[in-house]
């Protein structure tokens, strides 16, 4: 029970910190770079890999609250991406964007630092404890991979026409695209290495 009810905490609060700021996308544009239009505004901001490593992670979570035993292949994917995409997210942006990412109120403090520390620990910190576990394969690695490279083409195709990017180091319009493919590079090459120690932990776990 203890177990079931943490993972569906994970989700409420994951869940709750993105309809926050959803709602605040919706409603203003904080940052004169953002879209001028909600609609604009709640697709750019959905196009941060932030948001979707920790939505994939509450997904996740969701499902293991009412169908723990679930093994599918889609679900083993979206489970995969959300724990190593929140990893991602803690280690991208408490090294290199926060110096440089100031929200502009409190509330929008309170959700930033939710995104960035605290789903990322409990997220991780649930799976190290309960797992599931043995439910890593070459398979669910391939399709994680694939969603990540996926996710690189639709942000430099949608950048090209909207000249809008999530991230500073990826925007091909102030460094260049030998330079923003380098980085892109990088994450991919940190999202294989956590991939590959997360599958490692899976196997050695009961």
């Amino acid at each position: 029970m203890l177990k079931r009810n943490i993972y569906l905490f994970i989700a409420v609060y994951t869940l709750f910190v993105i309809s926050i700021e959803t709602y605040v996308y919706w409603h203003a544009r904080l940052r004169p770079w953002q879209p001028g239009t909600p609609i604009g505004r709640i697709i750019f901001y959905y196009s941060f890999f932030t948001v979707l490593s920790n939505l994939m992670l509450a997904i996740s979570c969701l499902f293991l609250t009412f169908k723990p035993n679930c093994n599918r292949y889609s679900f083993n994917v979206i489970r995969l991406n959300g724990l190593v995409g929140v990893i991602i997210t803690a280690i991208i942006y408490n090294s290199i964007l926060r110096g440089i990412h100031q929200p502009p109120n409190s509330l929008l403090r309170f959700t930033n630092e939710s995104l960035h520390v605290v789903i990322p620990l409990l997220g991780i910190l649930s799976w190290l404890i309960w797992g599931p576990f043995r439910r890593i394969n070459a398979k669910v690695v391939i399709g994680s991979i694939l969603s990540m490279i996926a996710y690189a083409i639709y942000i430099f195709v949608r950048g090209y026409f909207t000249h809008q990017y999530p991230y500073p180091f990826i925007n091909i319009e102030k460094i260049g695209y030998i330079k923003a493919l380098y980085n892109v590079s990088k994450v991919l090459l940190l999202f294989l290495g956590l991939t590959f120690l997360l599958w490692c932990i899976d196997r050695l776990r009961r």
